[in-house]
């Protein structure tokens, strides 16, 4: 482990450490805590998860009994890792879609308990959970989810990556509208900043023109259930321009290494596993991923984690089986193959892959 690794890794544990104090003196001695972002009071509820160096909590707003889901962020890199972190505001509300998670509002201030910043996230909460959540109820239910039921989601999914992948440069940054959340008073706006790579390329760009962008970590546990049972994408702190060019080796290699840092392995496309020179990364990478959640969700576990052998090696060679004993027709079998290609030359893009969803459904 080199001297940076070696600091961020006890920087992690600090903020671990300091954190789980906070939870349990906030959340456990102290029922009625506050916290004070940006003018308004929020009561922490609880804990609803843990990142690398993030936290979500449930908190209520004071004013009006509104419950949000609050991700705390730790950025202890100076000011290149605000702006990493920043990336995921930014993407909230660039890529605007009934299917897209929206951020409510944001907060950047000094760490009183370190030497770096904390960023927080103010998100709608969904009681409902996640897509891992419902994995998690099948496994111990034993009662999978129904087929309609799958594809509708694999296909609402679908239509939030196709808003990213189809992206097209507007002519003025405004507020969000309303969405299905309730909340008709957006607390941003302002026009967006430059933080993903290759933004100064889309300050070229014109007005319309379609600049594709790639998620990088489509995943269960990132696709959220609304009230309404509609599937809504979140997390974009991997978000990244698509189709860059690999041109020398030690840019292939840099890529590689962030998609190991950002991209979950099980979901992970193989061409993010062994990135070649001469290549050019696309949005496909979240084609595979698609194909690997519908597996999941179907089958209770991603399709390159049960035969112990290496995922990067069945990733490589595309190896996976489909469960003998499932209870799902041939059509979502073919559905999965269709998008579980190994090629991405060869494998559908969204348009393709969205619209195989409906002529298998009713077919």
């Amino acid at each position: 482990m080199n001297n940076d690794n070696l600091a961020i890794a006890l920087d992690r544990i600090k903020f671990y450490a300091r954190d789980a104090v906070v939870t349990l003196t906030q959340c456990l001695c102290k029922p009625d805590a506050t916290l004070k972002i940006n003018g308004r009071s929020y009561k922490i509820e609880r804990l609803l998860g843990e990142g690398g160096f993030s936290f979500v909590y449930l908190i209520q707003d004071t004013s009006n009994g509104r419950l949000y889901a609050l991700k705390k962020i730790l950025v202890t890199s100076g000011q290149e890792g605000v702006k990493e972190a920043m990336r995921e505001v930014e993407a909230y509300r660039r890529f605007r879609h009934p299917n897209i998670i929206r951020i409510l509002d944001s907060a950047v201030v000094q760490d009183e308990g370190g030497e770096g910043k904390i960023i927080y996230l103010f998100l709608p909460y969904f009681s409902r959970g996640n897509l891992q959540d419902e994995m998690t109820k099948s496994s111990v239910t034993g009662n999978y989810m129904p087929e309609k039921r799958l594809l509708e989601l694999f296909y609402g999914t679908c239509l939030a990556v196709r808003a990213m992948h189809r992206y097209r440069l507007p002519s003025v940054q405004s507020t969000y509208p309303p969405t299905r959340e309730g909340d008709n008073d957006p607390l941003i706006s302002g026009p967006a900043e430059p933080v993903f790579d290759h933004d100064e390329e889309v300050a070229q760009a014109e007005e319309g023109e379609m600049i594709p962008y790639a998620h990088r970590d489509i995943k269960p546990g990132n696709i959220m259930i609304a009230d309404d049972g509609s599937p809504v994408l979140m997390d974009f702190g991997s978000t990244i321009k698509a189709r860059i060019e690999i041109r020398t080796r030690q840019q292939a290699l840099l890529e590689q290494d962030i998609a190991s840092e950002h991209s979950t392995m099980p979901y992970r496309a193989p061409e993010l596993f062994d990135v070649k020179t001469g290549k050019t990364l696309d949005e496909k990478v979240d084609i595979w991923s698609l194909g690997a959640t519908l597996f999941a969700v179907a089958y209770g576990h991603s399709p390159f984690e049960t035969d112990g052998s290496s995922i990067a090696m069945a990733v490589g060679s595309g190896r996976y089986r489909h469960p003998d004993n499932s209870s799902y027709s041939e059509k979502v079998r073919k559905l999965i193959d269709f998008t579980l290609v190994v090629d991405p030359e060869k494998r559908p893009d969204i348009e393709q892959a969205a619209a195989a969803q409906v002529l298998h459904a009713q077919g």
